[in-house]
């Protein structure tokens, strides 16, 4: 359901502000990441990422739920919700191993997505974004002991 780009680069500078991954991040920086970012929309059902493919982008939720789910003996668990503001997928691109649970839209879901070349570039130009990772991957440590 890819639909064309509803969110101004002013309007997606915005939103990523509010994001902890890029609280750290200077104006112009929001807007070279803003500017590589793609806007996609999913329908109610639909599979954004598949557990056991290799990751190689990472969603952030404008709008809607995604449910994090795993299989287990055919058995689906829901093991989170992503809503408006949280970022998916990020393991997988900064491990580059396959992902550990699938992404279904619980609803209409609209992210802006951010592939994995684009994401270990910004990583290396701006430090200050790999402490954003970290703080986020902390977060999700804690949640899981949980």
């Amino acid at each position: 359901m890819s639909a064309p780009m509803t969110i101004s680069a002013i309007e997606r500078v915005l939103i990523l502000r509010g994001i902890p991954l890029f609280a750290d991040l200077s104006p112009t920086d929001l807007e070279g990441v803003a500017r590589i970012a793609e806007e996609r929309g999913y329908a109610d059902g639909e599979t954004i990422a598949r557990e056991g493919e290799l990751g190689d982008q990472m969603h952030i939720v404008t709008d809607g739920v995604i449910r994090v789910v795993t299989d287990l003996g055919g058995n689906e668990r829901e093991i989170a919700r992503r809503s408006a503001g949280d970022v998916v997928g990020e393991m997988s691109i900064i491990t580059r191993n396959p992902r550990i649970a699938s992404l279904v839209a619980d609803g209409v879901v609209r992210t802006i997505r951010i592939g994995h070349r684009d994401f270990e570039s910004m990583l290396r130009e701006r430090p200050d974004l790999a402490i954003g990772v970290m703080r986020v991957l902390a977060d999700r440590l804690t949640e899981a002991a949980r």
